[in-house]
C-alpha cells in the first residue's frame, strides 16, 4: 500500500522518539486487539514505517504522527495506565546509560540533574529544566518550543518517568504532583496528577518530594569476555553509610519485569476499585432511596399515629412511644364514638420496618371502620379482614377498650399484655385479666375473644402498653418485667398521668442504660381527674358569662378550668374565643393552634384563629386560615370579606377581585361590596 500524501509530510519532520507511541502500540495490540501482523492504522501510517515503529527503538518520527496514533487508540481505550507505566519503564531502562562510566556511586538528586539527557534522547519538542527547593525537593520544569503544542499525554507520560525514580531507588515516602500546565484541562481526572494544578500557565511543572534515607546506584564492572551485544545492564545499589554499607546487584531487566508485573497487578486493582466504586455508587443510591422511603413512611405513619390523645370528659391521656427503626411496629390511636363513649386502642405488629408498618395502615382503617359496641365484636371482624389482606404474612397483638361516660371501661385483649389497673384509693396497681389469640393468624381466631370491664374512680389511672416495655433488659441480661413495672406505678401515686408516664419512663431507661432497644416501646395511660366537679362548675360559670358577653369574666373562669383539664378540646375552643374577643390575640392564637391540632375541620377555629393572626399583622397566615375556613364553608360572606381585606393589605390585586366576584355571586346587594370595590380601584389608580 502506498502511503497518504497526508503521510509523507508526517514523516518530512522527525521530532519524537517512536519508543513511546512504539510501547503503547505493542501494549495495545496485545491486550486489546487480536494482532494478525498486519498495520491496524493504514490510514495514519504506511506499512514500512509502521513496521520501523514496533522494531527500531532510535527510529524518530514527526509529533503530529505520534498524536494521530495515540488519538486513534485514545478513542477505543483508556490508555491513561499504559502511558503511566510506560514513562515508568522508560526511565528505568534507560536509567543505566545515564550513570558514569566507571563505578561510581550517584545519589538520586545527581540522576536527576541527568535526566535532561534522557529528555533529548526522546524528543526535540521540550526541554527539562530542573531546580532544586529543599534537600529533597525538586521542581521539574517541561518547556516547550514555541512551534510545538503540549499534549495532554505528555502530562502522564512525563509523571510516569518520575515514578520510574521512585521505583530505581526504592523510594517508600514520595510524592509526585504535577503544579501548574500550559494545558486548559487534562484528559484524565486531575486528582491522578495532581490536587492543585495551575491550569493555563507558562510551562509544565511537576514537584518531586522524599523522605526516605539515601541510596545510591553505580554501574556493575562486565567481565571482559562477557560480549558486549548480550550484556545484562546491571547495577550495584548500595544503602546506609561507609560503615554501615549494604551492597546488592540489580538486573534492569528484572527491574522492569517486576514494574510490569506490578502495572498490571496496579491496573487489575483500579479495575477491581472501579468495579466496587461502581457498586458502591449503587448501593449508595439504593441506600438513598431506600433512607427517602423510610422518611416518607415514617411521615405518613406519624400522621397515623396522634401525638397527644385529647382530655375526654374528666379523663387525661399521656403516651410514651419509642420506635426502635425509623417506622415502628407498634401502634395506638383513640375513636370518639359520638358523645357517649371514646375507644382506645395499642397493637404490637410482628417484625418491625416497613411490613410492620403497612399492618399498622391497615389497623388503622379496620379500627375506623368498624365501631362495634362491644370491643371482642371488633375483634372478630378485623381478624376476618387481616386474614384476607395479609394471607397470614403478618399478624398483631392488640388491646381494645371502650371508655363510657360513666367512666365504666370495657376491654378485650388479643394476644396482647393485659392492662394495669392503678387504684387511687389502696396505691395498688394489679394485672388485670384477659385472654384471645392474635389478629390475622389463625381463622378460628375470633372464637378467642371475650370482653371484660372495669369501673374506674376518681384518681385511678389506667396502663396499655406493649412487651418492649417488660422485656427489656439491663446490661447484664435481666429483663424489665411486669413486677418491676407495677413497683414504678405504685410509685407515682401522687403525680398526675403525664408526670406518671415520664417518671416510668426515667426508671426504665436507667434500668436499661448501656443496651440497645429490642423492640419498639409504646406506654399509653389515663387518669380520671379528681378535680373534675371543680371543673365542670367554672366551665359552666364561663358559658353562662361568654352568653352575657361579659368577655373578661368568662376569660378567668375558662382559665380556671383549663388549668384543671389543659387538653379538654371544647373548653379549647370557647376560651380561644373569648380571648379573641377581650383583643388578647396572641393568647387566643395560642389556644386556637393547639385546638386545629387535634380538630382540622372545624370551621369557628379556623376564622377566629384567622381574625387574631390579622389583627397581629401575621396577614399571609391569616389568610391560609380563612382559606381552610372557606374550604369549610364556601358560602359565607363574612370569610370572603375577610380574604378580600387580607390580599388588600398584601397588595395582591388579583385575588382581591377574584374574592369580589365571589362575593356577588353569592349576594350582589351585600352592602360590604361597594365600599371594597372602592378600595380596589384605588389600588389600581395608585399604580
Amino acid at each position: 500500500m502506498s502511503m497518504p500524501e497526508e503521510g509523507s509530510k508526517l514523516l518530512s519532520a522527525r521530532e519524537i522518539s517512536s519508543r513511546r507511541v512504539s510501547g503503547l502500540i505493542k501494549a495495545y495490540l496485545q491486550e486489546y486487539q487480536s494482532y494478525s501482523g498486519s498495520n491496524p492504522f493504514p490510514e495514519i501510517v504506511e506499512e514500512a514505517t509502521f513496521r520501523k515503529i514496533l522494531k527500531d527503538s532510535n527510529f524518530w518520527i514527526s509529533q503530529d504522527l505520534e498524536d494521530r496514533l495515540i488519538s486513534t487508540i485514545a478513542k477505543s481505550v483508556d490508555i491513561s495506565g499504559l502511558l503511566y507505566h510506560l514513562g515508568t519503564e522508560t526511565l528505568i531502562t534507560n536509567a543505566f546509560d545515564l550513570l558514569p562510566l566507571d563505578d561510581t556511586k550517584i545519589f538520586i538528586d545527581e540522576l536527576i540533574h541527568r535526566i535532561p539527557i534522557l529528555i533529548n534522547r526522546l524528543t526535540r519538542t521540550v526541554f527539562l529544566h530542573i531546580f532544586f527547593t529543599g534537600p529533597k525537593t525538586a521542581l521539574f520544569q517541561f518547556e516547550y518550543l514555541s512551534r510545538y503544542k503540549e499534549k495532554w499525554y505528555d502530562a502522564i507520560f512525563f509523571q510516569g518517568m518520575l515514578n520510574g525514580l521512585a521505583v530505581l531507588y526504592e523510594l517508600k515516602d514520595y510524592k509526585i504532583n504535577m503544579t501548574k500546565t500550559r494545558l486548559f484541562g487534562i484528559h484524565v481526572s486531575h486528582k491522578d496528577l495532581g490536587d492543585d494544578i495551575v491550569f493555563g500557565a507558562d510551562v509544565n511543572e511537576y514537584r518531586l518530594t522524599w523522605t526516605d534515607e539515601p541510596l545510591s546506584l553505580s554501574r556493575a564492572i562486565a567481565n571482559e569476555d562477557q560480549n558486549s551485544n548480550n550484556r545484562h545492564k546491571v547495577m550495584i545499589v548500595s544503602r546506609g553509610d561507609t560503615l554501615n554499607e549494604k551492597i546488592s546487584i540489580v538486573d534492569i531487566n528484572d527491574v522492569v519485569d517486576k514494574s510490569r508485573e506490578l502495572a498490571i497487578e496496579n491496573r487489575d486493582l483500579e479495575a477491581a476499585v472501579e468495579v466496587l466504586k461502581s457498586f458502591k455508587f449503587e448501593l449508595e443510591k439504593k441506600q438513598l432511596s431506600i433512607a427517602k422511603d423510610l422518611r416518607l413512611a415514617k411521615n405518613i405513619q406519624k400522621g397515623l399515629i396522634p401525638q397527644i390523645i385529647p382530655d375526654w370528659k374528666g379523663i387525661q391521656f399521656w403516651t410514651a412511644y419509642y420506635p426502635m427503626q425509623e417506622v415502628s411496629g407498634d401502634y395506638y390511636d383513640y375513636f370518639p364514638f359520638a358523645s357517649d363513649r371514646l375507644g382506645v386502642v395499642v397493637c404490637d405488629v410482628s417484625g418491625h420496618g416497613v411490613p410492620a408498618a403497612f399492618i399498622t395502615a391497615l389497623s388503622k382503617m379496620l379500627f375506623t371502620n368498624y365501631k362495634m359496641g362491644k370491643p371482642s365484636e371488633t375483634f372478630k371482624f378485623i381478624n376476618r379482614d387481616l386474614l384476607d389482606l395479609v394471607k397470614q404474612q403478618g399478624y398483631t397483638t392488640c388491646v381494645y377498650a371502650l371508655i363510657q361516660d360513666d367512666y365504666k371501661i370495657v376491654y378485650s385483649t388479643a394476644g396482647h399484655p393485659r392492662p394495669i389497673l392503678h387504684r387511687a384509693r389502696t396505691n395498688k396497681a394489679e394485672i388485670l385479666e384477659g385472654e384471645g389469640t392474635f389478629l390475622g393468624m389463625f381463622p378460628e381466631g375470633g372464637d378467642t375473644y371475650k370482653d371484660h370491664s372495669v369501673q374506674l374512680e376518681p384518681g385511678d389511672k389506667l396502663f396499655l402498653y406493649t412487651d418492649g416495655i417488660t422485656e427489656a433488659e439491663s446490661d447484664k441480661g435481666v429483663p424489665y418485667g411486669e413486677e418491676r413495672l407495677l413497683n414504678a406505678i405504685e410509685s407515682c401515686a401522687d403525680m398526675t398521668i403525664q408526670e406518671t408516664i415520664e417518671h416510668i419512663m426515667q426508671l426504665h431507661k436507667e434500668f436499661t442504660m448501656g443496651t440497645d432497644p429490642m423492640d419498639d416501646i409504646t406506654l399509653l395511660g389515663w387518669q380520671l381527674s379528681t378535680k373534675l366537679p371543680e371543673f365542670n362548675d367554672y366551665k359552666k360559670l364561663g358559658d353562662e358569662s361568654y352568653k352575657a358577653k361579659n368577655f373578661a369574666k368568662a376569660c378567668e373562669y375558662f382559665q380556671q378550668a383549663y388549668e384543671i383539664l389543659p387538653r379538654e378540646l371544647n373548653t379549647q375552643l370557647i376560651y380561644g374565643r373569648a380571648l379573641a374577643h377581650s383583643r388578647k390575640f396572641e393568647e387566643a392564637s395560642s389556644l386556637l393552634e393547639s385546638y386545629n391540632r387535634f380538630k382540622t375541620n372545624n370551621y369557628i377555629s379556623h376564622a377566629v384563629l384567622g381574625f387574631c393572626y390579622y389583627k397581629l399583622e401575621s396577614f399571609e397566615k391569616a389568610e391560609l386560615e380563612w382559606k381552610k375556613a372557606h374550604s369549610l364553608k364556601d358560602d359565607n360572606l363574612s370569610v370572603l370579606y375577610n380574604l378580600a381585606m387580607v390580599y388588600l393589605k398584601l397588595g395582591a390585586k388579583a385575588k382581591m377581585r377574584d374574592m369580589l366576584d365571589r362575593m356577588k355571586r353569592i349576594d350582589i346587594q351585600n352592602q360590604n361590596i361597594i365600599p371594597l370595590e372602592k378600595k380596589w380601584e384605588s389600588m389600581l389608580d395608585e399604580e
